[in-house]
């Protein structure tokens, strides 16, 4: 299999903690002046760049580096609806669309940039597939009472594991845990596993 294409140059937002999983749409406020150049040349070329769920910055900036160590992975996200506020900040919201590898690049502007390879999920056959999208599905409508958007019937065991992973409401290890997953399988699992934790603790009536 041929690897993604490069894509050069796309602004990079580092963010401690702050993992969007591929297929779900998250907010996000704009207020710092390098963020607001960002937004400000998004507004003129694809809308597009990429979330990285830095460690926290007191664990990761090495002398000479500015800011945040970026992580291997992040994902590449599509703005969807803005709002620019009278005071030049902006309140967005994004549409997360792949996990990428990160590289970064040397930047002209105030904010920094990487180069971005699209990583597919390892999906699992198909034999093991069938039932965890039945139990995927399952699991997406009980944590929305059956209102979780429209998703394919074509979508992957990795898309709907990403969705439910959205969904849940995970501690910050499991979220970095889950998102670094590549077997599409695996994090479904992870998914599934939480969710019928979730359940469990729930009080009874």
């Amino acid at each position: 299999m041929n690897p993604s294409p490069v894509l050069r140059g796309v602004p990079v937002f580092p963010l401690p903690g702050y993992y969007v999983f591929p297929g779900t749409v998250t907010p996000l406020h704009i207020f710092e002046t390098r963020y607001r150049q960002m937004m400000s040349d998004l507004m003129d070329s694809t809308g597009r760049f990429v979330m990285a769920p830095c460690a926290p910055v007191a664990d990761a900036a090495p002398l000479g580096q500015a800011g945040p160590v970026l992580p291997e992975l992040g994902a590449l996200v599509e703005i969807v609806q803005t709002e620019e506020l009278e005071d030049g900040r902006w309140l967005i919201l994004l549409l997360a669309l792949a996990r990428v590898t990160l590289a970064e690049v040397p930047s002209d502007r105030l904010y920094r940039r990487v180069d971005a390879r699209i990583v597919p999920d390892r999906e699992p056959d198909v034999e093991q597939s069938g039932p965890q999208r039945t139990d995927l599905v399952a699991a997406l409508q009980a944590r929305s009472n059956g209102d979780w958007g429209s998703v394919s019937a074509e979508a992957s065991v990795g898309q709907l594991a990403d969705l439910l992973l959205h969904a849940l409401p995970l501690q910050p290890e499991q979220r970095h845990l889950a998102f670094t997953e590549l077997d599409a399988g695996v994090r479904a699992g992870m998914a599934l596993a939480w969710h019928a934790a979730g359940e469990d603790e729930s009080p009874g009536e």
